[in-house]
């Protein structure tokens, strides 16, 4: 017969509580085995290294949820890890833009001025021909034209970024975003007076495409996750 064992030691051996065990057994991503005699719950050796695992993934950072996702084998653990990380990078952006907005407007208090009055930013000369090629470079991203990308770029980049490397990076990228929705929006980069900002929506996380420019050929881009509100794509 099997040997099991009870809940407190279980608790003791993992350095967790009972009250977590119960949760994680409520959400379906552990079980138990009732005893017969005390109605406690007990574990089997095979019981307790799906909670050691468990335990692993939660000191990780992953949600209930996600864990959930990989008990029902819809995803392998390598797709809900990089799924995870990019939702941390795209807090991570979201978080940085917040913290630059509270600086600027303790700045404009210190100064005595009111962050209640609309700022008006002074618009920026960049080439119109510009915002052209990120338009095509963004159809071309989008319908994975890879070779047309790195048409665009000036040679120093085709150096630093080979066309190989480039397809590894993109692919890499995209794995954890799911299928494309739609093009959100294109803008100016706020902080260089070379560059844009393509969004792109994607059905787990948003993703930001920054392109900067010397004369008339891509020097620069650098990819991004971001959180958008999902009732934008319901418009």
């Amino acid at each position: 017969m099997e040997k099991l064992v009870d809940i407190n030691v279980v608790c003791n051996m993992l350095g967790c509580t009972s009250r977590a065990l119960r949760f994680y057994e409520q959400k379906g991503i552990i079980e138990s085995t009732t005893s017969p005699f005390s109605n406690r719950r007990q574990y089997s050796e095979e019981q307790i290294q799906q909670i050691k695992q468990v335990l692993v993934l939660r000191s990780l950072g992953l949600p209930v949820a996600k864990i959930q996702e990989l008990k029902e084998k819809n995803k392998t653990l390598s797709e809900i890890i990089a799924q995870h990380k990019a939702e941390l990078v795209a807090s991570m952006v979201a978080t940085g833009k917040q913290y630059q907005l509270l600086c600027d407007a303790a700045l404009t208090l210190d100064s005595g001025g009111d962050i209640f009055t609309e700022q008006q930013h002074p618009t920026r000369n960049i080439p119109n021909q510009w915002m052209t090629i990120v338009e095509q470079f963004t159809d071309d991203f989008i319908n994975a034209h890879y070779d047309w990308c790195f048409d665009r770029f000036t040679n120093m980049l085709k150096e630093y970024l080979p066309l190989t490397v480039l397809k590894r990076v993109v692919a890499d990228t995209l794995q954890p975003l799911g299928r494309f929705v739609r093009k959100e929006k294109i803008e100016k980069d706020e902080n260089t007076n070379n560059a844009y900002c393509s969004f792109l929506q994607y059905e787990k996380l948003g993703l930001c495409i920054k392109i900067v420019f010397a004369k008339e050929k891509i020097h620069g881009i650098w990819l991004n996750y971001y959180h958008y509100d999902e009732e934008d794509t319901k418009k």
